[in-house]
């Protein structure tokens, strides 16, 4: 009797076990979302969910503390609080649907991995699989190699098809269009903040008016030798006083830009009014070289990102018609993921030495 029970308790923790491994498996076979025809399974997303995890604490964990996930990073659209747990799982959505869509369209640019790409894709995943962090991402996401390999795949397939976007928009950047002004200006704001509300509305015509004369007070001190920065200091104008910009990039609008255009290097101008205020501009340089072979660069990469978003937004115009932050993701399933860190003290240190040490 004492035979067959223990072969029942065996065939039982047997049988508990298989179920086990088998509901693990289907969990992470699951569609997590579906997106342009795409479909994400649970363990993809999760592997993606862990590397940003572990990237994370060791970039912030030191500084943030045991509490680092639950730390404020962000509000949604309603007003509530993000977390740095909740921040990083979007992301992780975000990325894995532009991944998917781009590899899906990879035949539309002919975009295959060369030899040399799959040589180093297969290094990158031996690499990853002996890491100490590609290790512990594999052993909470029972991710196996394959799985990894596939994700490299279609990040590496993603990045050339972004590429090959790019590339083919064929964007270019003149010296006209990154010609840099740089300008000392004193805004006169006629823009105040409700404070009931805490939004911004216009002030009374009675309070520009007071803001003209001020302004215009200013612009006679400077035109009677004062410097800008002491008049500036006087009237407690804005400290951010000194701006570069590119043609049609001011913060202050077309307005400012067709005053300043017209101003000589250290030459001030009148009282110049825009939508929001009264200003008054010193010109510091009206073509700021150094800067504008900054600022090229900027420009083309703004142009190519452009150019992306344009054919990118193109391909999913249905799909985020029909997206639902909520109701398109497996809310319950994607809700099992949850981060957790650990400090570690230097009196938690101490103790682990000690103990190592006096098993040794």
């Amino acid at each position: 009797m004492k035979k067959l029970m223990k072969k029942l308790l065996c065939l039982t923790a047997v049988l508990a076990l298989s179920l086990s491994l088998l509901t693990g498996c289907d969990k992470n076979k699951k569609t997590l979302f579906e997106y342009a025809g795409e479909k994400v399974t649970f363990q993809e997303a999760h592997v993606y969910a862990r590397i940003m995890q572990y990237q994370a604490e060791a970039q912030y964990a030191s500084y943030l503390g045991d509490k680092m996930w639950s730390v404020q990073v962000g509000t949604d659209s309603d007003g509530k609080k993000i977390t740095m747990q909740q921040s990083i799982k979007d992301s992780v959505i975000e990325q894995l649907k532009q991944i998917k869509v781009l590899v899906a369209h990879a035949d539309d640019y002919k975009v295959k991995l060369t030899k040399d790409e799959k040589s180093q894709l297969k290094e990158n995943v031996e690499a990853f699989v002996k890491d100490e962090t590609g290790k512990k991402v594999m052993k909470k996401t029972e991710a196996d190699e394959d799985m990894i390999k596939q994700l490299y795949e279609e990040s590496t397939i993603a990045s050339k098809v972004m590429q090959a976007i790019i590339e083919k928009a064929d964007v270019s950047v003149t010296d006209e269009d990154a010609k840099t002004v740089k300008v000392y200006k004193l805004v006169f704001t006629t823009k105040k903040t409700d404070s009931k509300t805490g939004k911004e509305k216009d002030m009374t015509a009675a309070e520009k008016k007071d803001q003209l004369t001020k302004a215009k007070s200013a612009l006679k001190a400077i035109k009677g030798g004062q410097s800008v920065s002491s008049v500036a200091k006087k009237y407690g104008v804005n400290t951010d006083n000194e701006e570069s910009y590119t043609k049609g990039k001011s913060a202050l609008g077309d307005k400012f830009e067709t005053a300043a255009s017209k101003l000589k290097k250290n030459q001030v101008s009148g009282v110049v009014e825009t939508e929001d205020a009264y200003v008054i501009i010193k010109m510091l340089n009206p073509n700021d070289k150094t800067a504008a072979a900054t600022n090229k660069t900027t420009l083309l990469q703004e142009k190519q990102q452009e150019a992306y978003e344009k054919v990118y937004k193109k391909w999913t115009k249905k799909a985020d018609k029909e997206w639902d932050d909520k109701k398109s993701v497996d809310q319950d399933l994607w809700g099992e993921v949850k981060f957790s860190y650990k400090a570690t003290t230097a009196s938690t240190e101490a103790a682990t030495t000690t103990a190592t040490e006096s098993k040794k």
